[in-house]
């Protein structure tokens, strides 16, 4: 099984698309600077339209707007978000939104910091952060893309451990979502953990069960089960159906029982949310798309979007460490829209609303 550095998701890929066409050799510990240098070609190439409320199939979510306020968190100071602060995960617990997020710095290693906010725009940073740094062997070269959930009095968090030449999912547990107990790594070789959830962003069952969706092109994606949220195996692979054209591409979260249009019934599938270079028809970005599997047979998939509800289109997502890229760790249904809070060009964090639609 391959196993990916940081960033291996969009550099080997653009490498090969805007760099590698021009004949233009990159080492990879310098690619921060040489992505800028080649950005202009990536730049120019605007994504593809991405969905409208006109052309979404019944069991998608969206479209979605900006919030004005973007971005709404930032790199910040020397330390370990001096260059990125971005790919949040975020929960909403009694009137307080928590927000892990992934903190960047000069050598290409990240630490996780926690932020929180009492209105889900203006979020205050976490006194003693980093709130989880890279303190396990595993994640000797940074802990990255923290999922965040809620359930039962504990906060849960995974996210991707990178020692350097492997990358694992581990999770961390904690009764504040500041001081955290790391448990490890639950499932190894593979990265991108989506808990199969309710629209309030709380890990649900079935049949018994918590499931979890996982991973991305060239690792595979598959899906696993636990009956505590704690101890994962491993079920089966999953197939996702994509044309290579649409690789690299990575999951991001999944979610069950929820709402899409105005006075219709809750959708009993799996809605799976995918970021990737999907439908990019040749051109870079990183996008984020839909697809939809069963909600009795979670294997099998039943239908998928063919343009991203999100694709790279401002400055903020335009530029950055890696420009034309967007990539998100949650949705939650709140105050009677979807909110998705996303990275933005690597670097920064964002986020976009969804209303329900008129049936």
């Amino acid at each position: 099984m391959r196993k990916d550095r940081r960033f291996a998701r969009r550099r080997t890929q653009w490498l090969a698309a805007t760099v590698a066409a021009a004949a233009v050799a990159l080492p990879s510990a310098g690619f921060a600077s040489a992505a800028s240098a080649a950005a202009g070609s990536a730049v120019s190439a605007r994504p593809s339209a991405t969905t409208s409320a006109d052309n979404l199939p019944n069991w998608a979510v969206g479209p979605f707007t900006r919030y004005a306020g973007n971005p709404i968190l930032g790199p910040e100071g020397t330390g370990f978000e001096s260059q990125q602060a971005f790919n949040p995960g975020v929960v909403l617990v009694d009137g307080t939104y928590h927000m892990l997020y992934r903190g960047g710095r000069a050598g290409d290693y990240s630490e996780i910091g926690a932020a929180t906010s009492h209105d889900g725009y203006h979020f205050t940073r976490y006194a003693d952060n980093p709130a989880i740094p890279n303190s396990l062997p595993n994640e000797a070269h940074g802990v990255e893309d923290p999922r965040l959930y809620y359930l039962n009095g504990r906060y849960y968090s995974f996210f991707t451990a990178y020692s350097g030449t492997s990358i694992d999912i581990n999770e961390a547990v904690s009764t504040d979502a500041v001081h955290w107990r790391q448990i490890g790594p639950v499932l190894s070789d593979n990265k991108d953990a989506a808990l199969v959830t309710g629209p309030d962003d709380r890990p649900v069952k079935i049949d018994g069960h918590y499931v979890m969706y996982y991973g991305q092109s060239g690792n595979g994606v598959y899906l696993a089960t636990s009956p505590d949220m704690i101890h994962w195996t491993t079920t089966g692979p999953i197939d996702l159906d994509f044309p290579s054209s649409y690789e690299p591409y990575e999951l991001c979260v999944a979610v069950t029982d929820y709402p899409t249009a105005h006075g219709q019934a809750a959708n009993h599938g799996i809605l799976l949310f995918v970021a990737g270079t999907l439908m990019a028809q040749g051109r870079w970005y990183y996008a984020i798309s839909e697809v939809h599997f069963s909600g009795t047979d979670l294997t099998r998939e039943t239908g998928q979007l063919n343009q991203p509800v999100l694709a790279p289109t401002t400055p903020y997502e335009i530029n950055g460490v890696t420009p034309q890229t967007v990539f998100m760790n949650t949705i939650m249904f709140n105050k009677g829209r979807w909110w998705m809070y996303y990275g933005a060009g690597d670097t920064v964090t964002a986020l976009a609303t969804a209303p329900l639609r008129t049936p």
